[in-house]
């Protein structure tokens, strides 16, 4: 879980974009979070304070000075671990901005005692655009606090253009990266390789495999949480194109590797988690073939070994390599990571329950040229992502 054991503030503005941090706020408790919600009066215009209270389980705070034991509220809340204000309207960034405290979630804010703050906004276009808000913005980004760009969209006043609150899933994350980042990948260019690859024969029927792209797709998440610049060449999958990753999709072996050699000599580290098809048909046809004709066999050829022709330009990239072995596993791995020019090779047996394709876990034995071995139980891809990106960085410097 991203937010496990974080106790979390949720501010909540005067915005009609109020509604969807009711989602949002699910979404953070589904990912292990304590939230605490903090309502401007404005924003108990647009949703109530029973909303949150009935998902959080907890007492909604929308006073200053509500009861007797307020007086330091604002410092207490001011501890969390992450203060999210999601949707921040045009005033109360101004607010913050100015050092104006003049309710209980800007005063959380100015104490807040690891600046950990992130706001999302959401406005009419103009406002957003508007000089004003651009400079109280620019200043609090200099100062360091976070922002997760709003959509652009039609609006709620019928406007077009952007001020529409990012979806709920991009607030999760970019909050998650900003809170747990460590800028293990600052300023590297990282390649990941995801999905399978679709060998064609006809234009309906293909050869491939069951990789679900999963964790590829969990490798340029942590590599952009850890600050990389993150290329993502993927074939198909049915995943979403992680928050500030740049996607390159693809379908055949031959279309992801003309993709790959593109960043052959201007990448730090590549992370060749897709399961590239080994074979192809030897000829594709442009159209159907008919069951009629149809052949008892089928003529294939090999397919490039695209991380060994990868090496062969780049000298200098550490390259992570992804071993799909049932039996002597280990042994096999260790010679594909030395036949290949790898660095390390991450070694995962999909027969055992819950490893490997499709799954939502994974269980690997990673090894390094250096003849190191490191074991990561089975756990969520992410977290695997994580632990493997982590240790991979560690060991290369």
């Amino acid at each position: 879980m991203l937010f496990e054991k974080n106790h979390l503030v949720l501010g909540v503005t005067g915005s009609i974009a109020a509604y969807k941090s009711a989602l949002l706020t699910r979404n953070l408790i589904k990912e292990g979070a304590q939230v605490q919600v903090v309502m401007s009066q404005a924003a108990t215009h647009f949703i109530t304070p029973l909303t949150f209270n009935t998902l959080t389980g907890k007492e909604v705070f929308t006073e200053m000075f509500a009861d007797e034991n307020a007086g330091t509220r604002h410092i207490e809340l001011g501890k969390a671990d992450g203060i999210l204000v999601a949707p921040a309207t045009a005033n109360l960034i101004a607010r913050v901005a100015n050092g104006i405290a003049d309710d209980l979630l800007s005063a959380i804010i100015l104490a807040s005692q690891n600046g950990k703050v992130a706001f999302a906004p959401a406005m009419n276009v103009n406002m957003y655009n508007n000089p004003v808000t651009q400079k109280n913005i620019s200043a609090l980004k200099e100062i360091g606090y976070r922002f997760i760009e709003p959509d652009e969209g039609e609006l709620a006043c019928g406007d077009q253009g952007t001020g529409r609150l990012a979806d709920s899933k991009v607030i999760v994350e970019e909050f998650h990266r900003y809170l747990h980042g460590e800028d293990l990948l600052a300023g590297k260019n990282v390649v990941v390789t995801a999905g399978p690859t679709r060998e064609y024969l006809d234009q309906v029927r293909f050869i491939s495999n069951r990789s679900s792209g999963k964790m590829g797709y969990a490798l340029a998440n942590e590599a952009a949480k850890e600050g990389a610049s993150v290329t993502l060449i993927s074939g198909p999958t049915n995943l979403s194109t992680p928050p500030g990753v740049t996607k390159i999709s693809v379908q055949s072996a031959r279309e992801m590797q003309a993709s790959l050699m593109e960043y052959a000599g201007g990448t730090d580290y590549l992370f060749m988690a897709a399961a590239v098809e080994d074979i192809a048909p030897s000829q594709q046809d442009q159209s159907k073939i008919k069951k009629s004709s149809l052949k008892s066999s089928l003529e294939i050829k090999v397919n490039p070994d695209l991380v060994k022709n990868f090496r062969e330009k780049d000298s200098q990239a550490c390259i992570v390599g992804f071993s799909v072995e049932f039996e002597e596993g280990s042994d096999r791995s260790i010679d594909k990571m030395k036949n290949k020019g790898l660095d390390f090779v991450a070694w995962n047996n999909p027969s055992k329950r819950g490893v490997g394709f499709e799954s939502d876990t994974n269980q690997i034995t990673l090894f390094a040229k250096n003849g190191s071995r490191f074991e990561f139980p089975k756990a969520p891809k992410r977290k695997i992502a994580e632990q493997l990106i982590k240790t991979v960085v560690e060991e290369n410097d």
